[in-house]
C-alpha cells in the first residue's frame, strides 16, 4: 500500500474547493481523479474531515493516474511538484486552489458550460438544450449565490499555515472573489498566489496593492496557439488584442509579479508546438526584471483530446517533433478511440455558429481527420 505522506503532500497539506461540475466539491488536487460532493447546507467543516480521511484512503494507482501518466511521459508532474511546493511537516492547510464561479468572458471549443458562463450564452444563443442542473447553477453563479455559500465555507478554514493559493475559474479576475480571500489571509507577506487567467482582464489599482502585499504572484496566461489558431481556439479572443494586453501587462504589474504560459495539447494544434514555442521564447519567456516565466503542457480532455488523433496524424506529429519529445510521449500514451466523427461534427458545428473555418486554419491537419 502507497504511504500517502511520501507519495504526495497534497494529500495532507491542499485543498481544492471547485464549482466548476454540478456540484460543489473538493479534493486534495485539481489533478485528483475523484471528487468528493460538500453539501453546503450542512456544516462543511464536518464533510470536510470525512472526506479527506476517504481520500487518504484511496487507491492512488487509479486517483493519482494523471501524474503517474505525466511521469510515465517524462514530464515533471504535479505530485513531483509538491515536495517542492509544501515544506510544511504537519497536517495544516498549506496547499489551497479555488475554482467557485464560472463566470468567463471566453467560450474556448475545449471547454463547456459547465465552466463558461459565456459559454452558457453561446449554447443558449444557438438553441441548444442544457441540462436543468447547469441552467440552476449559472443562475445560482449569476445571483451570487454560490460564491457567498463558498465563503461562509471558507471562513470555517485556518489561514495561518498557508503558503500558496491557485485561483481558476472561469475567468478569476471576473468576480472579486479573490480580493475577498486575499484580504482574509493574516499573513500575506508569506503567500504565493497564482492566476490561471485567459489575459484578457487587466487587474485594478486596487488589486495591484493587494499583490504588492504578497509573497510572489504568478500571473499564468491559457494560450493554446498563435496567430488565427488562437482566435479559434480561445474564441473570440484575438491574437492582437492578446498581445496588446502582455505588452500594456508586463510594463505595468507589480516587480513581485512573473509570467507563465499553460498550454494545453490538443489534436488541432500538437503539430504547430514549434510554432508556439518559438512566439513564447520570444515574446513571453521573462517578466520586464528578466525573472523567468513558467511553460507548462496539459493533455486536452473531450473532444479535442489526443486520444481521438488517427494514427497518421499521431505519425505526423512525432514525426515533427521527434519521438523523444513530451508530446511525441504524451501521443504515445493516449489511449485510441478510433473514432474522429464526433470530433469533426463538433469542430463543423462551431464553424456554422461562428463563421470560422478550422480546416483552413489548421491545413495541415485537417487531411487526416476525415469521417
Amino acid at each position: 500500500m502507497i504511504d500517502p505522506e511520501n507519495f504526495c503532500k497534497f494529500l495532507k497539506n491542499g485543498l481544492v474547493y471547485n464549482n466548476n461540475t454540478t456540484h460543489f466539491t473538493v479534493s486534495p488536487c485539481c489533478y485528483f481523479l475523484k471528487k468528493y460532493i460538500i453539501n453546503l447546507d450542512s456544516d462543511p467543516r464536518e464533510q470536510l474531515v470525512k472526506h479527506k480521511q476517504e481520500w487518504l484512503e484511496e487507491d492512488f494507482n487509479k486517483t493519482c493516474k494523471l501524474c503517474i501518466n505525466a511521469e510515465q511521459s517524462g514530464l515533471y508532474s504535479y505530485r513531483q511538484s509538491s515536495f517542492d511546493q509544501i515544506t510544511n511537516e504537519s497536517d495544516q492547510l498549506d496547499f489551497l486552489t479555488i475554482a467557485v464561479n464560472k463566470k468567463c468572458n471566453l467560450a474556448c471549443p475545449s471547454c463547456d458550460s459547465g465552466s463558461s458562463s459565456f459559454w452558457f450564452q453561446e449554447n443558449n444563443r444557438n438553441n441548444v438544450v442544457q441540462y436543468d442542473n447547469i441552467v440552476r447553477l449559472h443562475q445560482e453563479d449569476r445571483e451570487g449565490i454560490i460564491t457567498e455559500k463558498f465563503l461562509s465555507t471558507f471562513l470555517s478554514q485556518d489561514l495561518s499555515k498557508v503558503t500558496y493559493i491557485k485561483f481558476g475559474g472561469g475567468e478569476p479576475l471576473m468576480s472579486d472573489t479573490h480580493e475577498q480571500i486575499l484580504n482574509l489571509l493574516p499573513h500575506p507577506e508569506n503567500v504565493t498566489v497564482q492566476y490561471t487567467s485567459n489575459f484578457s482582464l487587466m487587474p485594478s489599482v486596487r488589486v495591484f496593492k493587494l499583490w504588492k502585499k504578497l509573497k510572489l504572484v504568478k500571473w499564468v496566461a491559457s494560450i493554446d496557439g498563435v496567430e488565427d489558431q488562437f482566435g479559434f481556439l480561445r474564441w473570440p479572443y484575438q491574437w492582437k488584442n492578446l498581445e496588446k494586453f502582455i505588452n500594456s501587462a508586463k510594463i505595468n504589474v507589480p516587480d513581485n509579479v512573473m509570467f507563465g504560459v499553460e498550454h494545453t495539447i490538443n489534436l488541432l494544434n500538437a503539430f504547430y508546438y514549434p510554432e508556439f514555442k518559438s512566439w513564447f521564447d520570444q515574446i513571453l519567456n521573462t517578466n520586464r526584471f528578466g525573472d523567468r516565466s513558467d511553460l507548462n503542457l496539459h493533455k486536452c480532455t473531450g473532444l479535442l483530446s489526443i486520444d481521438h488523433m488517427p494514427v497518421d496524424l499521431r505519425n505526423l506529429v512525432k514525426n515533427k517533433l521527434g519521438i523523444n519529445h513530451a508530446i511525441s510521449t504524451m501521443i504515445d500514451q493516449a489511449t485510441d478511440s478510433k473514432n474522429v466523427s464526433p470530433t469533426i461534427k463538433y469542430l463543423d458545428q462551431i464553424d456554422t455558429w461562428r463563421n470560422l473555418n478550422w480546416r483552413e486554419l489548421f491545413p495541415e491537419i485537417q487531411k487526416y481527420l476525415n469521417d
